[in-house]
């Protein structure tokens, strides 16, 4: 029996040691990915500084599997730009599941943590994974969609990405409740947070930004660092017009990311198609 334990042993050690090697391979990752049957719902994975729990059957989830991380590199990035900022708070609108507001907490720059997220699912995931990540304690979650106006709005769901649902209708019949719409002035004085507090606003609200924008007059006017998606499709000429113009009085550069390259531009000349902004003094 001993040496059947001893053998045993050994021939988890080896096997512990083959996958570790193998998952060093994108192909092994991305078949593993695909062996995940539906009924595994939620998967929690330890990465080097941090944990998360989240659905490997959506695109966030299936990055975070196969990749090891969603958009990490460009959070250290966008921290590295910035510099260090007077503000200690972090402002994400659109806070998802929360992988950005741990990227971001893991520098040490921000004291305090506030997450908007309007959708259920995902404020389920992203209150487990603030806890997993010992980050309950000093973030404040607000359950709502961003507009600029306070009152209610239909949210409509993207299943195959979480990231994607939006109170823009989409082309489709996806399927849609009712959620709270609250200005992001109106959540600060209600959570008793000064403008002046805030280093950096993180903004992914799939076509919501022009309203959005117009509700955080103070944040703009105090050109607080504002990394933003930016889809002028989603839009419409005119209202992507009056927004960048409206940006371009306030900030004085602007940072381009696609894909992986990275360019300064002036806010008024941005590109067309789907890529992420900074917003600078």
């Amino acid at each position: 029996m001993k040496l059947f334990r001893t053998l045993e042993r050994a021939l988890r050690r080896l096997r512990d040691k083959v996958f570790s090697g193998l998952r060093t391979f994108d192909g092994f990752r991305y078949f593993s990915l695909l062996t995940i049957n539906e009924d595994i719902v939620l998967v929690t994975r330890q990465f080097s500084d941090h944990r998360l729990i989240f659905s490997p059957h959506e695109a966030i989830g299936r990055n975070l599997f196969k990749d090891g991380h969603y958009q990490r590199d460009l959070a250290d990035r966008v921290l590295e730009i910035i510099g260090d900022t007077t503000g200690r708070i972090l402002l994400e609108i659109g806070a998802n599941i929360g992988t950005h507001s741990i990227y971001l907490t893991r520098s040490d720059r921000f004291d305090r943590l506030i997450c908007i997220e309007p959708a259920l699912s995902n404020i389920q995931l992203l209150k487990h994974n603030l806890l997993l990540n010992n980050l309950n304690d000093r973030t404040t979650v607000v359950e709502c969609a961003v507009g600029d106006h306070d009152g209610v709005v239909d949210f409509y769901f993207n299943e195959k990405n979480f990231g994607a649902s939006s109170i823009t209708k989409p082309d489709d019949g996806t399927y849609s409740v009712q959620v709270s719409l609250r200005r992001v002035d109106s959540i600060l004085r209600e959570i008793d947070v000064s403008p002046d507090d805030i280093g950096l606003v993180w903004m992914d609200i799939e076509g919501a930004e022009p309203e959005a924008m117009k509700s955080m007059k103070e944040l703009v006017d105090r050109r607080v660092p504002i990394l933003m998606e930016y889809v002028p499709s989603r839009y419409g000429p005119s209202k992507a017009t009056e927004m960048t113009t409206y940006l371009a009085q306030h900030y004085g550069r602007c940072v381009v990311f696609g894909g992986r390259s990275e360019r300064e531009m002036d806010i008024r000349n941005l590109p067309d198609g789907t890529n992420d902004i900074l917003l600078l003094p």
